[in-house]
This record gives structure tokens, sequence and C-alpha cells, in this order.
């Protein structure tokens, strides 16, 4: 059966070898031999080919993914307001060291997240270059200042470039740059973030990738540049520029390369462009398919000898060794089940990586969204309220959202549920503003016809819906219309609101905006919401609440103290007790003189608690932990007494969180004041300056100058001079060195000066001090 499987009906097959034995005699031999040798070498060049090609592909995601990743967390930290313009040019220009220091801890911070960045750099135009890894350089020292300045002029906000940027003469790193421009969506860039990746990345990825001995894979930009190889040999010209020429089938071709024969295979990343190129020698490949060859030939020699002595009574005795050497050939894999196994497996596993090739590309496809989502939250809060009206038209444009037409803004929340009701408990918050958000997006899309509309998660238990018509605004859109238009946004947000109570079986409730048709207006139509919802904790919850609602008429004139609430945040996150309380009285006193409405009072109180949770969230405070399962907003709807609220703002949030940020930074500093000891030992007998070390480490020379005090309990000068004159004491007790020259040693340029500071200190002169140690 195994026979008949192999080569088809077993009596044909011996017919024919008794038949081409006697008449042919070694010319079956040469047959078998040179077409089985023929068909191994190509079947295995084939399948090394697939599997090199699919090994490209994997070595292409992985190094895809690895900068994907790396541009995604460099974009999402731009978006941070210490890279905003204002922020920007106020750091540069108004106080510069305090500003770098920030921009230092973000970049240690997301260096550390990231062990593939080597290096990360902002550079300011015409002023300095700030590196996690070499510092500070003003413009004289830059090497390649010409260079990032003519980037800045591309059209492109961000882009990958094979390239290293040298900051000084001797820099001769290599690898890839991730280049953005700051800030990211300014007209008038005023400078570059530059994340360099080492080259070890795409060579370490590249060797994991070499199977035969002579082997070489290599990636080439769109340039024809070598961005990374597994050999020190470079590429060919010419085999390059017969990649791009040639249109290579299967992605391979050969290639005579120093005399030798490769099999050339080629792949293009989608996300790059890059050209990833495997050579593999072709002798390497046919070692085996050779190897098949000789055993072959060998075998049939010894079927024919036999063959021709035995003739038909030796056929069942020459079959034998056939029959076994195709059990061989089977359990080798030529042409067998086993190979057919194989192939699935293969096409299996490609089948499996082209389906997660998709997934990418469809993550890829809604990262646009995403961003979209995070420019319209930061519009909503104002962020671009300092851009003119065309800069605006412009962004709105950019992102795929309409310049004219009716916007109109609600927010939905929910109230958790007594113990025993709902669909989800407390623990599952994530996951019901999760369901919240895809609910509200399929409504909007069902009712694409009407308006469209972008869902956002405001990070606070809370979902934001921009909706828009599809009119555009012009002279006939009267008023009419517009009523018109606020019954139907109404009508859908009361449909919202059912069908999420309905589903969540938890009580929700909508704060509705008035209608616009400015998009300089919606950062006001954001807060009116934003008040409408927080106001459910007067005229009660499980409704929509619209600008219309009566309370809200009556507050009209009370404004809430934003500036007050945005210091108080600050200084929490600066661990300021002291700041914290008196922004805390201060915001106290405010409210009560500005308004003597309980329940305006209580919705205040209610904002800034929303402020200090969301704080908290953002310190990584375990909410849980700090409550230990209490609703702190109940404790709002049955406060007492102002004095009472205050007190519990300060004991239950207050403190807790500034013990959390000075327990966080304790370490740090502690830190940063051993490492600049350690300087100073090392370096006494320089010229040290508080400004030099402040500069060295990242930080201000105020903010040294306390932690040394408060640390050593010594002012930074007096440290200095301690190490020197205890060095001194060294020197004079064990050597014979002039004095003069041990001045010179402990940093001191001036002798004269040298004593009298030594006097001062120990109350002898050198000469008297050596003298009484003799």
């Amino acid at each position: 059966m195994k026979i008949k499987r192999i080569f088809g009906r077993k009596t044909t097959l011996l017919q024919r070898m008794i038949m081409l034995t006697l008449a042919v005699g070694i010319l079956p031999t040469l047959i078998v031999g040179i077409s089985s040798y023929l068909f191994s070498a190509s079947t295995l060049q084939n399948e090394v080919n697939r599997a090199h090609v699919q090994l490209l592909e994997n070595t292409s995601a992985t190094i895809d993914r690895d900068l994907q990743n790396i541009q995604d967390s460099t974009l999402q930290l731009l978006f941070h307001p210490l890279f905003g313009n204002e922020a920007l040019q106020r750091g540069i220009k108004e106080n510069e060291s305090e500003f770098n220091m920030q921009v230092v801890q973000f970049f240690s911070t997301f260096q550390s997240n990231h062990k593939l960045i080597l290096d990360i750099s902002m550079y300011v135009k015409d002023n300095y270059l700030l590196s996690s890894s070499f510092g500070l350089f003003k413009i004289t020292p830059i090497y390649d200042r010409n260079r990032l300045n003519e980037v800045m002029t591309f059209p492109k906000e961000f882009q990958w470039k094979n390239t290293v940027f040298q900051i000084r003469a001797n820099d001769a790193a290599k690898g890839v740059t991730f280049i953005c421009r700051l800030p990211l969506q300014a007209l008038s860039p005023v400078g570059l973030m530059l994340v360099r990746i080492d080259e070890k990345l795409f060579q370490d990825a590249l060797q994991r990738s070499v199977a035969y001995p002579g082997q070489t894979i290599a990636i080439v930009d769109k340039e024809g540049k070598t961005v990374a190889s597994s050999s020190m040999s470079a590429l060919p010209s010419q085999l390059l520029e017969q990649i791009q020429q040639k249109n290579v089938s299967e992605h391979k071709l050969n290639y005579n390369w120093n005399n030798r024969d490769y099999l050339v295979t080629t792949l293009t990343s989608s996300y790059t462009g890059w050209k990833y190129i495997d050579l593999i020698p072709v002798d390497e490949l046919n070692a085996k398919s050779a190897g098949i060859g000789v055993i072959t030939a060998v075998v049939l020699a010894v079927v024919l000898l036999i063959a021709l002595v035995f003739t038909f009574l030796g056929t069942q005795w020459v079959y034998r060794p056939i029959a076994n050497l195709m059990i061989h050939m089977k359990r080798d894999s030529a042409g067998s089940e086993a190979d057919e196994d194989e192939i699935g497996y293969v096409k299996q596993t490609w089948l499996a990586l082209k389906d997660e090739t998709r997934q990418l590309q469809d993550q890829l496809s809604q990262q646009l969204p995403i961003i979209q989502e995070s420019f319209v939250m930061q519009m909503l809060q104002g962020n671009y309220l300092h851009y003119a009206p065309n800069e605006l038209g412009n962004l709105f444009e950019r992102y795929a959202l309409p310049q004219q037409a009716q916007f109109a803004i609600f927010i939905v929340t929910y109230d958790s549920s007594t113990p025993g009701k709902g669909k989800f408990s407390d623990q599952d918050r994530d996951l019901v503003i999760f369901a919240m958000k895809n609910i509200i997006t399929d409504l909007v899309h069902a009712n694409e016809h009407v308006f469209l509309g972008i869902t956002i998660n405001l990070l606070n238990d809370q979902i934001a819906v921009l909706l828009w018509n599809h009119i555009k605004v012009d002279n006939e859109f009267n008023s009419a219309m517009i009523a018109e238009w606020k019954v139907l946004v109404k009508g859908f947000v009361e449909e919202t609101r059912s069908v999420l109570s309905d589903y969540l079986r938890l009580p929700v409730t909508a704060g509705l905006g008035t209608v616009t048709n400015e998009i300089r207006d919606l950062p006001q139509v954001y807060h009116q919401a934003v008040s409408a919802l927080y106001s459910r904790l007067v005229v009660g919850g499980e409704q929509v609440i619209d600008p219309e609602n009566d309370f809200l008429k009556v507050s009209e004139s009370f404004r809430y103290p934003i500036e007050l609430e945005q210091h108080y945040e600050e200084s929490l996150k600066q661990g300021d007790l002291e700041e914290s309380k008196r922004m805390l009285d201060e915001f106290s006193n405010y409210v009560v003189s500005a308004t003597h409405v309980t329940k305006v009072i209580q919705m205040s109180y209610t904002q800034l608690l929303g402020t200090t949770i969301r704080t908290m969230y953002l310190l990584d405070i375990d909410l849980d932990t700090l409550y230990k399962g209490e609703e702190p907003y109940e404790y709002l709807r049955k406060f007492q007494n102002m004095d009472d609220l205050n007190h519990w703002f300060l004991d239950k949030l207050i403190t807790p969180i500034v013990t959390f940020v000075h327990n966080k930074t304790f370490v740090k500093h502690e830190h940063i004041i051993d490492k600049v000891t350690a300087f100073i030992q090392e370096n006494y007998h320089l010229d040290i300056s508080q400004n030099q070390c402040a500069h060295s480490f990242g930080i201000s020379r105020t903010h040294l100058s306390k932690l040394f005090k408060k640390f050593q309990h010594i002012s930074f000068s007096d440290y200095v001079t301690q190490v020197r004159i205890e060095r001194a004491k060294k020197l004079l007790r064990d050597t014979d060195i002039p004095v003069a020259d041990i001045s010179e040693k402990v940093g001191y340029l001036h002798t004269q000066n040298f004593i009298r500071v030594f006097k001062k200190n120990v109350g002898l002169t050198p000469g008297q001090f050596r003298d009484e140690g003799e």
C-alpha cells in the first residue's frame, strides 16, 4: 500500500522496472538521479524562500511594532501641556532652568519606560539642545545644528530618518531617529523632539534570523542607504539597483557576488518603506539536496547492477530496497505526506500572520480616530482658545471635522446603584464606561442621516459627545431650523439616556449645553454641559438637564473660580501642604462671598472634589485604599457647615495626597544629593560652583541649595570647604609637600586665600598645623 501511494499501481511499477533495467540499463539511473537532485534542490530553495519571506515578515513586523510603539508614545508625550506652544515659549524665554528640569524629568521617565530608546533630545532652534544622555548643549557645541534647522523646514510634522544627529564632532553613534516638530500642531515650530534608536536594535533582530554560514540580512532605506546589516560587508550597489528596477517574482532572485551564487529574498515594510534583503549562499541550500542526489545515484546503481545480474529472479529482491528507499524519502520529506503536513502548517501559520497583519493595519487605521478624539477633548477644555479663527478652521479640517455646522454637546454619567441592584458593581467602572461609550457610538451611527458625532471618554466616569448637523450654516439657516435642531438633539439625548439606563440598570443622567454654530464657543458650551451635569446633585438625576433649567438660571451670576481650582490642583501635584490649604481657604472664602445659595456651594465643592479625584488618578494613588469603601460624594450631600467640609477636605484628601507625593520624591532627592556629594569628593581640586553642579544634575540652583541643607545639614559652599580642608590636613600630616602646592592640589589658586580659610576652620595656619603634628 505504501508503494502504491508513492508510485501508483504496483504491477505497472514492477513491470516498468524490469523492462527499463533490461532494455536501457544505465539510462534510468541517470534520469532518476538527476531528476531527484533537481527536484530536491528546487523544492528546498522554494521552501527556504517561503520560510525566509515569512522570517523577514516576522522581523519586519517586530521592528515596525517597536518603532510604532515609540512613535505613538512620543506623540502622546507631546500632547502634554508642557510641550504646548505657550508652555514652550514661556519655558524657553522666562524660566529656562526650571523648564529644562521638567523636560529632563519627562525624558528620564519616558526613556526608562522604553528600553529601546538610546537617547531623547529636545532641540530649540538657535538656542540649545537638551539631551537625556549628554545634558545641555548651547549653540556652539552642537555639531549638526544646520541639519537640525533644515529638518524643521520639512513639511512633515513627524518622521523616521535613517540618520543620527551628531551633538559633538566626535560623536560616532549610528542608528535611526524619530523627529517631531515642537509644538506638534503649531504652524511655526520652535524646535524638534529627537528620539534616537541605536542600530543595535536592528542588528540584534537580524542576527536572530541568520541560519546559514555566509548568510547576510540587511535593511536598506528608500534612498538606498543601509539601516542595519547582520555582517560587516556592505551590499553591492548593483544588487540594490537590480532590486529597485526589477519586478522580483515571489520576492526572490539569483545573484553572483564575490564569485559565489546567492539566493536573494526581499521584502518591503509597509510601515517604514524599508527593504529587508536576505542573501543565502546557494551552495549551502544545495548541500542537503546534493546529499540526497548522491544517495539516490548510489542506490539506483546498486539496483541496476543487481537487476542486470539476476534479471527476473532478482526483481522482488531489487524492489525491496527501492521500497525502503521510498520510505526513507517519505520520512525525509521528498514529496511525501510529511511534506504536505509541513506545507499545511506553514500555510496555517502564514494565514495566522496575515490575519495578525490585517489586525495591525486596522489598529493603524484606528489611530486617526484616537487622535481626533484627543484633539476634541483638548478643544472642549479650552486649550486652543488662543488660536486665530483661521487656525482653528485649519485644525478642524485636518481632523476631518466641519468648520461650519450647528454644534451641540452633552455629557452622560451614571450614579452608583445600591447594593444588590444594578447590572454592574463598583469594581466594574471601567467596563461600564466602555459599554456606555460603545452604546452611544452605535446610537450616533444609527442616526447619521440626521447628525454626526464623536464620543469622548473624559476619564472621570463621564462620556462627552460632540454632535453636528449636515447642513452648512449660512444666512438661510433661520431660527426655526435652529429650534428644530435643538428638539432633535434633546430627543436624541433623551433616547440615549433611556437606552443606557435600561441596559446598565443604573441611574443615568445627561447634562446638555446650548446650540452654537461657532467653533470658538465650544469650550463654553462644554462647561455649560458640565455645570448642568453637576447640578444633578441639586435638581436630581435620571434626567436630561439643559441650560433652561431653573436652578442653572438662578446661578448664572455665579462664576466658578477656575483659576483657584487650577492653582489648588498644581499645589497638590507639587506636594505643597501649606499652599494647598491656602488655596482651599481662598476657594471657600470666594464661594461663600459670591453666593449664599447652599445648592450652588455644594455644586462648587462637588466640582472641586472631582478635580481632586482626577489629580489622585494622575498621581497613581489607589482611590479605594484612600476611601476604604466610602463614597466621597455622599458626604457632600449631608455636610453641616463649611468648617466641617473644609476639615474633611484637608484631613481625608489633601493631607494623604501631599504625604504620598513627599514619600515619592524623598528617595529621588536623596539620590541626587548622593550624586552631588560624590562629585565633590572626586573633583574638590577643581573650581566647583553650585551653579555648575545644579546644571550638571538637571535641577535649579535654589532647589539644590534647599536639598543640600535638608540632607547634609550644611550649605553647599561649606561642604566643599570642609572636604578641601580635610584633604589639606591629610597632606600636611602625611607629606612634606610645600603649603603652596597643597593649596593648588585642594582647589585654591591663591595660597593666601587657602591659609586664611584653613585658619578660619582649623584655628591654626597650615604651617602651625604641620608643626604640631610633628
